[in-house]
């Protein structure tokens, strides 16, 4: 932990992204700490677990936490999403409510009412603004209006720097006053090697697989030598449900297989600074969701 902040106004505290799945979460995220802690792809419900980016200055430390998108299910892996999603927003100090310009009303007016229930400071922002065409505006503009939620528009793909200027702007007034930061001010996310190295694999999948099959898989680190020798040695496994999606995950003659490990490798080095050998294979566990020892091992379990 970093000294302790002798000026006044220092502020510090946990910020949650929450919105629908697909709003751009993610993307926002990684922006605003200036750092890849998010994995992003073009399919929704990529995000499954609470992921932390910190960004740290003179003045403040912003704690985001990126959330997986809110849905509404009483079964399986995304019984788990919805608890993490909510649990995220009850544990924040301050929430991001982000609605996707293209988004229903419906999930608006549910959204800003379920965070006006919890009675903490949150912000709408309305991104992906640049999908309106001329003079529209999103479906629950009007709704924003009469209930006199203060929001502002931003393109975190098309205008990066607008909107991380924006966003941190009005985020910081609103965090708690501290007398020092909550983590060491040099690193930007509690995730570890290991577990970054896990999302690398998820979103090599995600990024490569067609259909329902990503949905289908979790992915589990079963080895991960950091200091065996200048190259990190991980073995990682892809767990699907079914033993038709072995086969597809691994293509013909291991073409699909050879395709998730080259990208998830070089992800893996990027973060890891060094070179690495990623050994990975495909195991199937139907209904691999219900099994709570599995669930908890890949920390699809909320902790109390």
């Amino acid at each position: 932990m970093s000294a302790k902040k002798s000026q006044s106004g220092y502020r510090a505290g946990f910020v949650a992204l929450v919105g629908e799945p697909n709003a751009g979460k993610s993307t926002l995220t990684n922006l605003l700490v200036g750092e890849t802690v998010s994995i992003v792809t073009p399919k929704p419900q990529t995000t499954r677990t609470r992921v932390t980016g910190i960004l740290s200055d003179a003045d403040s430390q912003l704690v985001f936490v990126d959330s997986p998108g809110l849905i509404k299910s009483t079964s399986g892996l995304n019984t788990f999403l919805q608890d993490e999603a909510r649990d995220v927003i009850s544990s924040a100090d301050v929430v991001i409510a982000l609605l996707s310009a293209d988004g229903s009303e419906g999930f608006a007016k549910e959204l800003l009412t379920l965070l006006r229930e919890e009675g903490k400071p949150f912000i709408a922002i309305v991104n992906k603004a640049d999908l309106l065409k001329g003079t529209a505006t999103p479906k629950f503009f009007k709704y924003l209006i009469e209930e006199k939620i203060p929001f502002f528009s931003v393109s975190a793909l098309k205008r990066p720097k607008e909107a991380r200027a924006e966003v941190i702007a009005a985020v910081r007034p609103l965090l708690p006053e501290s007398v020092a930061p909550l983590y060491d001010d040099e690193i930007y996310t509690t995730q570890t090697l290991r577990e970054m190295a896990g999302e690398a694999v998820r979103e090599a999948c995600f990024l490569n697989l067609k259909q329902e099959i990503p949905y289908g898989l979790a992915v589990r680190i079963r080895e991960f030598k950091e200091n065996s020798g200048p190259v990190v040695k991980i073995a990682a496994e892809i767990i699907v449900e079914k033993d038709n999606h072995k086969g597809i995950v691994i293509g013909a003659k291991g073409a699909m297989m050879k395709k998730i490990g080259t990208e998830a490798r070089a992800r893996i080095e990027a973060i890891l600074g060094r070179q690495a050998y990623l050994e990975l294979h495909v195991v199937v566990k139907p209904n691999w969701f219900k099994n709570k020892k599995l669930m908890e091992e890949l920390g699809y379990v909320i902790k109390e």
